[in-house]
């Protein structure tokens, strides 16, 4: 049988005293509460690992301004509602009438805005199928923070299963449903985003993502790497690159590598093995193996070939035009 719970906790806005309140079984109104002091409250279910997709939680939250949740990771799914205030979201601004999600075992950070902390709303969800379901649903190709248009129905739906939720109902049935309405709202928003976004949008992140990869190539980054640094999900960056690039995120990564490592070569005071390790290659066999597939010779055999050249001023000018 499913396991759930209220649970609330109270911070005086002017006290500044902490009061905490957990019931089984007996939801009940906080809505008087709701005016004078910060409340979070949610409802939980358990299932066992082999579940395909289930409730975790679902809440309300209107938080204090000093307040920062994280850095966290968990096995869930999460989708946070915001109906008034301000904050940050893994350092992304986010602002009323917007929605940030996480994905499963994803590093995020929530933090309010001091002068404008955020009300929202929020759901949760874990078990087996949730990337899947993730993916037929959008939120694999679209930005982690996003406008939403169906607030009321927002709070209407988890409102009332937190604070008005029917006797004798099958709570695990009862909240899947109250999660899949809102996925409904998401499919058609989601999809419309996907669709709408131009291609010039698309191209202003692929430059992002080129210009990142430039400067950050000698701290051993990952196509996630460049990914999380643009906020958005890695198939949404691979599917920008498909678009613009002849390349894969990954072949470019390795592309400038090696153009690095034929600057770096030419100069005396580099030695193979000290090049290798400063592009990231720990095994030189590996690091040999692919400069010689990039330029047909041996990091060797190149450097004794070019040991008269002139060191080149610019490394990061090497790629010359884009690919």
């Amino acid at each position: 049988m499913p396991f759930y719970r209220y649970a609330a906790r109270y911070v005086a806005g002017d006290e500044g005293n902490d009061h905490y309140s957990i019931r089984s079984l007996v939801p009940f109104s906080v809505e008087n509460e709701k005016n004078k002091y910060f409340v979070h409250c949610c409802y939980t279910t358990e299932k066992d690992d082999a579940s395909s997709v289930y409730v975790v939680s679902f809440g309300y939250e209107r938080d204090w301004p000093e307040k920062v949740e994280g850095p966290k990771s968990n096995d869930r799914f999460g989708v946070c509602y915001v109906m008034s205030g301000r904050g940050y979201f893994n350092g992304m601004p986010v602002h009323s009438g917007q929605f940030f999600f996480s994905h499963p075992y994803e590093t995020h950070t929530i933090e309010e805005d001091p002068s404008d902390p955020m009300e929202y709303y929020y759901i949760s969800v874990a078990g087996k199928g949730t990337v899947e379901l993730m993916r037929d649903l959008g939120f694999l190709s679209i930005p982690k923070v996003s406008d939403f248009r169906f607030g009321d129905t927002v709070a209407e739906l988890i409102g009332n299963a937190l604070y008005r939720v029917p006797s004798n109902v099958d709570y695990e049935i009862y909240f899947y449903g109250v999660f899949m309405q809102l996925m409904a709202y998401h499919r058609k928003e989601n999809r419309s985003a996907i669709n709408n976004a131009t291609k010039l949008d698309k191209y202003a992140y692929y430059k992002k993502a080129v210009t990142f990869i430039h400067e950050c190539i000698l701290d051993g980054i990952t196509a996630a790497d460049v990914a999380q640094h643009l906020h958005i999900s890695p198939s949404y960056l691979r599917a920008i690159f498909s678009e613009f690039c002849q390349y894969s995120v990954r072949e470019l990564i390795i592309r400038k590598k090696m153009d690095c490592a034929m600057n770096y070569m030419i100069c005396d005071d580099y030695t193979v093995e000290r090049v290798s390790r400063l592009l990231g290659y720990e095994d030189y066999n590996q690091f040999s193996k692919i400069f010689k597939k990039y330029t047909g010779m041996s990091p060797l055999a190149y450097k004794k070939a070019h040991a008269n050249e002139k060191v080149r001023n610019d490394s990061s000018q090497t790629m010359g035009a884009e690919y």
